[in-house]
C-alpha cells in the first residue's frame, strides 16, 4: 500500500495529506461499494454506506496504527456502517426493494434471473457478500479474506457451500 505518511504507531489524520486521503479512498472503494451491496442490496443505501465508511475512515484514521492493515481496517468500518444502516432501516416503514438487473433476452432467460436473484436473496446476508465480492467485484479469495477478516481457505470453503446451496434451489 502506498500511502503517504510515515510508517510506525500513530501516524494517523494529522499526518496524512488531503491528495494521500484521496488515494487511499480510491484503493478501497470497490472494496467498501461491494461489501455496502452485499449487506444492503439497494444501490442508494448502499452509496450512503460508502460515503459514511470514508466519512468515518477520515475522523478515525488516528485509530489505524499500522498501514499494512489498512485494507482489513476499512473493511471493518464498511462492514459496521452496512449494519448500522440496515438497524436505522429496520426501525423506519419497510421499503419495496429496487432491484436494477439488466432485461433478459427471453422468457426463459427471464424466468432463470429471477430465480437465480431469488435463491440468492434467500441467503444470509455474509453468505450473500460473499458471492458479491466474488462475482460482482471479481475479488481474489485472498482480498475477499482481507476484508472480511478470515482466511483464504474459509473464504474457500464458504463460498463452495454457497454455490451448493444455490445449486440445490435448481435441482429438480
Amino acid at each position: 500500500m502506498s500511502m503517504d505518511v510515515p510508517e510506525g504507531p500513530g501516524f494517523g489524520r494529522s499526518l496524512m495529506t488531503g491528495e494521500a486521503f484521496e488515494r487511499f479512498v480510491r484503493e478501497h472503494e470497490a472494496m467498501v461499494r461491494a461489501l455496502a451491496r452485499s449487506y444492503c442490496r439497494d444501490a442508494d443505501a448502499a452509496e450512503d454506506v460508502v460515503q459514511e465508511t470514508f466519512l468515518r475512515a477520515w475522523r478515525s484514521l488516528d485509530g489505524l496504527q499500522d498501514a499494512s492493515k489498512a485494507r482489513a481496517w476499512v473493511g471493518a468500518l464498511a462492514r459496521h456502517a452496512a449494519l448500522d444502516a440496515l438497524r436505522a432501516r429496520r426501525r423506519r416503514p419497510a421499503e419495496e426493494l429496487d432491484v436494477d438487473v439488466a432485461a433478459p433476452g427471453t422468457a426463459e432467460e427471464g424466468d432463470l434471473l429471477d430465480k437465480v436473484v431469488r435463491a440468492v436473496d434467500a441467503l444470509r446476508s455474509d453468505y450473500r457478500q460473499l458471492l458479491v465480492l466474488r462475482y460482482v467485484e471479481k475479488l481474489s479469495y485472498g482480498e475477499i479474506a482481507e476484508a472480511l477478516g478470515m482466511s483464504p481457505g474459509a473464504v474457500g470453503e464458504k463460498l463452495h457451500r454457497v454455490r451448493r446451496m444455490v445449486a440445490e434451489r435448481f435441482a429438480p
